[in-house]
């Protein structure tokens, strides 16, 4: 039987990139292959930082705070919370908070060091859920659990409450431009890649609306600098997974070099990200807002 796409069931596809079939009509992308949800710790986890708001959880809160205005602040639930920093920051805005989350090192941490409440599956978070949000994790989930998430988000938010949802573009310039060398081109942990499109049908399958979507500066900024590292040099995202992931150095010298290039794809970085803001669309991550209705 003929492959279909699970969102909009198109059976007509072609490739951006090898690793990634995409549907001629909402243009998302699934990863060619065997679908496996992956354990991944993608901050350190040190409980001495957790409690300062770098400029990215800074730019959450602020999605957060504007899409909140005017809504009813009861239970706040982050699907994919890892060591649970947003959480942490964000929760005492409402009168319950919870995480979703698998990786049992982020579990634990998040736990036993910031005191949170942290389930392994959404059917088991408890009462109404008013908002939830979805910071980088939705490409993560398999097509049943995906399937699953929302079915289950529907049946827990409310009429008027919402889901804020942020994910890599498979529409962006930056994507089409630097392909395999995407900041967020992550093969085999990024099982699919959303489009506009995509997105929206996929969330209004299940009952929701898009309502708003900003312009994600921070990873705009940060993704058109890192591809222009990576064409620069070996390593997809060296020097983020170096600073930010704590991953083990390769040597003195790429750290050096990564350190030496930045001061060039910083300036061109800023200017493309800057750039990139005329056309919200074709921005390197979608940060959108998809609200419940009756």
């Amino acid at each position: 039987m003929a492959p279909r796409c699970f969102i909009c069931g198109g059976g007509a596809f072609d490739h951006v990139t090898p690793q990634y079939r995409r549907c001629t009509a909402c243009g998302h992308e699934t990863l060619a292959g065997d679908q496996a949800q992956a354990y991944i710790v993608n901050d350190a986890l040190d409980a001495k930082p957790a409690a300062r708001a770098s400029v990215l959880e800074r730019f959450q809160g602020a999605v957060l705070d504007r899409f909140l205005a005017g809504r009813r602040r009861g239970q706040l639930v982050d699907i994919g919370s890892g060591a649970g920093r947003f959480l942490a920051q964000q929760g005492r805005k409402f009168q319950r908070h919870c995480g979703v989350e698998i990786t049992p090192a982020s579990v634990e941490f998040a736990q036993k060091n910031l005191g949170l409440t942290i389930v392994g599956d959404i059917a088991a978070v408890g009462g109404d859920i008013d908002v939830a949000t979805a910071w980088h994790s939705l490409e993560h989930f398999p097509e049943p659990a995906l399937g699953a998430l929302l079915d289950a988000l529907r049946a827990k938010v409310p009429a008027g409450g919402c889901v804020i949802v942020s994910v890599p573009n498979a529409a962006s310039f930056q994507y089409r431009l630097f392909r395999a060398r995407y900041a967020f081109f992550d093969v085999p942990s990024h099982l699919h890649q959303f489009t506009p499109d995509s997105l929206a049908r996929l969330f209004q399958a299940h009952g929701f609306v898009r309502t708003g979507t900003v312009t994600s500066w921070p990873y705009n900024i940060f993704g058109s600098i890192q591809a222009l590292l990576n064409c620069a040099m070996p390593g997809h995202n060296y020097l983020y997974c170096r600073l930010k992931r704590g991953h083990p150095r390769a040597s003195v010298a790429r750290d050096l070099a990564g350190l030496g290039l930045l001061l060039v794809a910083g300036p061109l970085g800023l200017v493309l990200g800057l750039l990139e803001a005329a056309v919200p669309a074709r921005q390197a991550v979608l940060t959108c807002c998809f609200e419940k209705r009756a």
